[in-house]
């Protein structure tokens, strides 16, 4: 078998770098971008919301590139859900705060004071203070929920002992390097019914208010401020606390910080258990090595960092550390590290024998990919372990040692690759030549010769 080529004990074997992406066409590679960058797209661009924008200058660029971080969006998901848990009055205007991504004098704030601060500058409010079942939210809900399933699903039946299942490659290309990032779309369960992007919120005087417009639904003045106090001057927000929410330390927040944080060890156990298997060795690309060191240094930098907010009760829905230097640092290593795992992949990357995609060489690569529960067993085709194995031919009549083919002879071409099929049938047959046929005694024969095999 293929896996015995590399599995020598306990070894742990890092394949090097092959070309392997040179004969694919314009329209293969765009079916590989595609199904490349769909999570990415799914999961993390679909996970932030637009900036609501209530201070000039508006952010740079490596400013709003932190609230894409992937451990940024986890932070916003568990901030949001711990947020309605402990909600007293959950209103439309909490709605669309809580969902809101503020940018102020201070930089990003996502705070419960922003309830109050942001009220003079809302334009437009959600129709309700959640969710409709039949709305784009819940959809897209639906979709990013049913793909982290298949994720954690795919990335556990990996371990066992089969190297490929439900469509998971174990040595894969470039089409399943984000894949893993499906599992995100779990963690949005806990606040799918309370994540919207219908409402809007404008700078000073550059648009109508809402309670100044007929047509929309009127906020309660109960709890509005100077806005002067949005620019830094004015009210300090420790003032400014929302008897609308339950502290931090209530049973229920309690219990749900401490399953989030739970629930990101377990995906972390499962990356860690995917680098280190409990069978006898493990072989990597360099592709499958880099995807796995990406997302092991992504996830146990946000059981670091998340925990530690949430133990520490933060309430913001932007992430605390999001303007600091060290923040950004990650970010620009997440950023690099998948922009090599990208570029990486697209060089190794190889159509397999059953159709699918994986960074490894022949040798190994058709085994590991194509061999699973519901596939035919495959072996690999060597040539010096079984000589006689080939494709018979008369054609050429000669070969380029102008070695010429006699009578009843035939080439026998060395056929590399590997074999589809299912192994351990009982119907096994002892094959042999046991005459030569002259089809000139056939009716439309030639004088070409072959050998019958039995």
């Amino acid at each position: 078998m293929a896996e015995d080529t590399f599995f020598t004990g306990n070894s742990y074997l890092i394949l090097p770098i092959a070309y392997q992406s040179n004969k694919f066409s314009f329209t293969e590679w765009i079916s590989l971008l595609t199904l490349c960058l769909a999570p990415l797209i799914a999961h993390i661009v679909a996970g932030v919301p637009q900036p609501s924008l209530l201070h000039e200058p508006s952010p740079r660029w490596h400013e709003r590139i932190s609230m894409y971080n992937p451990t940024s969006i986890l932070w916003r998901y568990a901030a949001i859900a711990d947020r309605r848990i402990r909600a007293r009055c959950w209103d439309k205007k909490v709605f669309a705060a809580t969902n809101a991504l503020f940018w102020t004098s201070q930089g990003w704030d996502g705070s419960e004071e922003m309830v109050a601060l942001s009220s003079p500058y809302c334009t437009h409010l959600p129709e309700h203070a959640r969710i409709a079942v039949f709305s784009r939210e819940f959809v897209k809900t639906s979709i990013v929920t049913l793909q982290g399933t298949q994720a954690v699903v795919a990335l556990g039946l990996a371990l066992g002992d089969k190297p490929a299942s439900d469509g998971f490659v174990v040595l894969m290309g470039v089409d399943q390097i984000f894949f893993p990032l499906a599992f995100i779309g779990l963690l949005r369960l806990f606040c799918a019914f309370w994540l919207t992007d219908d409402f809007a919120y404008t700078s000073l005087g550059s648009a109508t208010r809402v309670e100044d417009a007929p047509s929309t639904a009127k906020m309660d003045n109960t709890s509005r401020v100077s806005m002067d106090s949005l620019l830094g001057y004015g009210v300090a927000k420790s003032d400014l606390k929302d008897a609308r929410f339950l502290p931090t330390s209530s049973w229920g927040s309690r219990a749900f910080r401490a399953l989030f944080i739970i629930l990101l060890l377990g995906l972390w156990v499962i990356c860690v258990l995917f680098l280190l298997q409990p069978k006898g060795g493990k072989v990597f690309t360099t592709t499958a090595f880099l995807v796995a060191l990406f997302y092991l240094v992504f996830i146990s930098a946000s059981v670091v960092i998340c925990g530690y907010y949430l133990a520490r009760g933060h309430t913001s829905t932007a992430i605390p550390c999001a303007g600091s230097l060290w923040y950004a640092s990650y970010t620009g290593l997440l950023i690099a590290m998948t922009l090599v795992v990208f570029v990486v992949a697209c060089v190794e990357t190889r159509r397999t024998a059953c159709g699918r995609w994986t960074s490894a060489p022949y040798s190994v690569g058709d085994y590991w990919a194509c061999s699973d529960s519901r596939m035919p067993d495959v072996v690999a085709v060597d040539p010096s372990s079984r000589p006689a194995f080939g494709l018979a031919t008369i054609e050429p009549s000669y070969d380029q040692h102008n070695e010429t083919l006699g009578y009843g002879e035939f080439w026998v071409r060395n056929f590399t690759g590997h074999c589809l099929g299912f192994l351990g049938n009982t119907t096994v047959k002892l094959a042999s030549t046991r005459e030569v046929v002259d089809l000139r005694d056939f009716e439309g024969g030639d004088a070409n010769s072959y050998s019958l095999w039995y």
